[in-house]
């Protein structure tokens, strides 16, 4: 595809952030003395205004309902089958492929460096996912299990909620409070670390 075909604009960018126009080489142009000092080629997204905290908020909450939304459904398939813990590392590992996507148009940075944005949102989201969320469900499943009771208490005067069985309401309050943790988590790491 020649550059000017491109449906996005390329460069390349300095450690300032400078951006400059990218002068693209063929392999026969293209040489190792000339990538010693190379600079590192980044796509920048198409121009989109700048996003304001409350807006980013507001857009990092659609993501995440609608993440959210697809994490609990693999999630209640799952624990049809297998164990509460394995069907959360299933079901969230989907959730984060997406997420990575969604968010990178919800905080823009100025850069696109996949490699290390990438690498930074599989650290901050494995630790929330696979530390934080599993750690909440166990502890709200094995040990303070006061929350599951309020939810099951709750459910039972509600007639719209009164088929829903003990064990359906118990395995989604405990998935509920550790999203809810995760959540807090995701967004102040996602805003000052991996979308930078």
């Amino acid at each position: 595809m020649c550059p000017d075909t491109l449906p996005f604009p390329i460069r390349r960018c300095k450690a300032k952030r400078k951006r400059e126009p990218l002068t693209l080489h063929t392999p026969s142009q293209h040489t190792p003395a000339a990538d010693a000092g190379a600079l590192r080629l980044v796509m920048i997204s198409p121009e989109l205004p700048a996003q304001s905290l409350p807006w980013q908020i507001a857009l990092f909450g659609l993501v995440g309902v609608a993440n959210t939304a697809l994490d609990f459904v693999i999630y209640n398939l799952l624990t049809r089958k297998i164990p509460r813990i394995p069907a959360n590392i299933c079901s969230t590992s989907v959730a984060m492929a997406f997420s990575f996507t969604a968010n990178f148009f919800v905080f823009q940075p100025h850069t696109f460096d996949a490699p290390g944005q990438a690498t930074k949102f599989i650290i901050v989201t494995a630790v929330s996912l696979y530390v934080i969320q599993n750690v909440v469900i166990y502890l709200t499943t094995n040990v303070w299990m006061q929350p599951v009771r309020w939810a099951n208490s709750a459910t039972q005067k509600i007639q719209l909620a009164s088929e829903w069985s003990e064990a359906f309401v118990s395995k989604n309050t405990v998935k509920l409070l550790a999203t809810g943790c995760s959540l807090v988590w995701n967004f102040l790491w996602y805003r000052f670390y991996v979308y930078v």
